[in-house]
């Protein structure tokens, strides 16, 4: 499993610096939610969320960075 960024609007996925890409086999690895959700923060990036890729590229998404770094969960 790879932990990535993905903007909300566009849907496209962090790959570096000022780059995104429509490919999820092509986003950067954060590995660990707490290294993405500080990446988020460092930079004030808005309107993203943390996604989770597998094997087949198939990227499971949903919960903004935003709320997640703020403890949200859903009940």
């Amino acid at each position: 499993m790879r932990t990535v960024l993905r903007k909300i609007p566009d849907g496209l996925y962090f790959a570096g610096p000022d780059q995104w890409t429509s490919n999820a086999a092509e986003a950067h690895d954060f590995k660990l939610i707490d290294r993405a959700l500080q990446f988020v923060e460092k930079w004030q990036l808005k309107e993203v969320e943390v996604a989770f890729c597998f094997k087949d590229d198939y990227c499971v998404t949903g919960v903004s960075a935003a709320k997640m770094a703020m403890g949200y969960s859903e009940s």
